[in-house]
């Protein structure tokens, strides 16, 4: 294969050098053929010159002129060749970049040489190449924590039924039910990858679907599906939202608000109420959802929103969570042209969701 690279980065060499030599040629010959008419001309003109001494002034001067042409054309020539195989340099790598790319590896960064058209062209191939890795990384790094996440559920799932199916145990309601919540969670974490696309930032497929929403009407509609979950559990809930009116998926921004709603009750620790919060501020409306909760180390704050992570993962999966919750959220408000963020001073964490008014 680089062999063939290389004879077609040759002949396109070959190519540009004989058209530029060709060029080059014609320009000589021309101005050279102009020149010695015109000095011939001059010289018949001036008084001794003629016969025999034009002759031979003609004869010197044409030697003179094809010496001259030749040694232009031969300087010139090299000079091109040299010229044009250094411009072509840089195309080689690309194409050797290229073709290392096809074969699903990912060459080292070029280092652009000028700031004209090609140095362009190689930093948008080093970014396609950044951009191709790190989309390569993410898979890989997906894959191999759904399969973790796979592993626990199925291989309980396989071991109650092997030992149902040889005798070993009798089946009861307790051993239904613990193969019922099995069975719930590899169903979440299918529904949670089926979300992860449906809202996936490259997902072109389904346009999103916006209506104009009066924020604290809907707000106040999500909360009260929770009432009666946090009052059980002794944990007061507190709304304050103000009533601007956005264009937004309502299905979506009400998973969002429902996943932070859910985080909330499910690692509540402490005794200060969860509070609800949406205000309007320059061109953003800022819902926020706080409230006392499990610790969450400063060195996994910036990866609660990865798929799959789990800050304390032994106690999400009792309760049955699949860490997908905030990456789809984040998905969702990404693909409005939001932004959502954490800020908590260790014990008490504040999820704030930025929404455009004007989208």
């Amino acid at each position: 294969m680089f062999k063939i690279r290389r004879s077609l980065t040759q002949k396109l060499w070959v190519k540009l050098t004989m058209a530029n030599i060709a060029m080059l040629a014609a320009v000589v010959i021309l101005t050279g053929f102009t020149l010695y008419r015109t000095a011939c001309f001059l010289a018949s003109n001036v008084a001794g010159v003629e016969g025999q001494t034009q002759t031979s002034f003609n004869s010197t001067l044409s030697s003179y002129v094809w010496i001259i042409t030749l040694l232009l054309i031969i300087v010139g020539a090299f000079f091109y060749s040299v010229i044009t195989k250094r411009m072509l340099e840089p195309v080689n790598e690309l194409s050797r970049a290229i073709q290392t790319m096809k074969k699903g590896e990912y060459p080292t960064q070029l280092i652009p040489r000028s700031q004209d058209e090609i140095g362009e062209l190689v930093h948008h191939v080093n970014h396609l190449n950044f951009l191709l890795e790190q989309q390569e990384s993410s898979r890989n790094q997906m894959l191999h924590d759904l399969s973790h996440e796979l592993r626990t559920p199925l291989s309980n799932l396989q071991g109650y039924l092997e030992a149902l199916n040889k005798g070993v145990i009798q089946g009861d309601q307790d051993i239904y039910k613990s193969l019922a919540e099995e069975t719930e969670r590899v169903t979440q974490l299918v529904q949670g990858l089926d979300e992860v696309k449906k809202w996936g930032r490259n997902d072109e497929e389904r346009p999103m679907t916006k209506q104009y929403t009066v924020m604290d009407k809907f707000i106040l509609q999500i909360v009260q599906l929770f009432e009666i979950e946090y009052e059980r559990r002794g944990i007061d809930l507190i709304v304050h939202a103000s009533p601007e009116v956005i264009m937004m998926n309502q299905q979506g921004i009400q998973q969002v608000v429902t996943n932070l709603l859910n985080n909330a009750l499910h690692y509540y620790q402490g005794h200060s109420p969860v509070e609800v919060k949406g205000e309007s501020g320059g061109s953003f409306y800022t819902l926020t959802v706080s409230g006392p909760g499990q610790p969450i180390p400063t060195s996994d704050q910036n990866k609660i929103f990865e798929r799959f992570y789990q800050v304390d993962p032994s106690r999400t999966r009792n309760d049955g969570g699949s860490g997908l919750g905030l990456a789809i959220s984040k998905e969702i408000v990404e693909k409005h042209g939001g932004e959502i963020w954490l800020e908590t001073d260790g014990t008490r964490h504040s999820f704030h969701v930025q929404l455009p008014l004007n989208t």
